[in-house]
């Protein structure tokens, strides 16, 4: 029996949508795209690999890949090839991506599987949520957001994740000595 795909990369599997409380402003738009034959085979067959599915309490991230080693999240990987590439030339180190795109989700596990990384796992929810609810804090040694939503105008700033909350929020899952590497434009 295959997973199943969420419609809503930010619903909880099994749960109904009111027993949730749900978060007020989302700083991501969940981008429609259309999947290929073989993203969608990625979401079929490599999901189960790859893929964090589990609704709730604070990821063991030393179970999930069995091994203690150093950890780096990226928030928002598109297609995941800055997070491949890193995963391709430290296997000594754990990488966890999330993002929102199930397409880049897809793109991401068919390249994995092509390269054989088992340093790789992925959450297809809110990162905002998966930082505060899922990872413990001092967990990580660097989190990584390149280029997110710029969220221009005015009346769009309260979207936007890069604030002093999300700073702060970031500040706690790191470990000391920790690097948040932000890149934007």
């Amino acid at each position: 029996m295959s997973p199943a795909i969420p419609d809503d990369p930010t619903a909880v599997p099994g749960a109904e949508p009111a027993s949730r409380p749900r978060r007020g402003v989302k700083s991501f738009v969940a981008r429609a795209g259309r999947m290929t034959t073989a993203q969608e085979r990625a979401w079929r067959e490599l999901w189960p690999r790859y893929g964090i599915e589990d609704p709730g309490g604070v990821l063991d991230l030393r179970a999930l890949f069995g091994r203690e080693a150093p950890r780096t999240l990226e928030i928002g990987f598109g297609n995941g090839e800055s997070l491949l590439a890193l995963a391709a030339s430290r296997p000594d180190e754990d990488f966890l991506g999330i993002e929102v795109h199930r397409p880049g989700v897809g793109h991401l596990m068919l390249r994995a599987e092509a390269l054989g990384l088992a340093n790789v796992r992925i959450v297809c929810r809110d990162a905002v949520e998966v930082l505060g609810e899922r990872l413990g804090d001092a967990t990580l040694d660097a989190v990584l957001l390149y280029f997110p939503d710029p969220w221009p105008k005015k009346r769009h700033h309260k979207r936007r994740i890069v604030q002093p909350s999300f700073i702060d929020l970031v500040a706690r899952k790191l470990r000391p000595g920790g690097r948040l590497r932000l890149a934007t434009d």
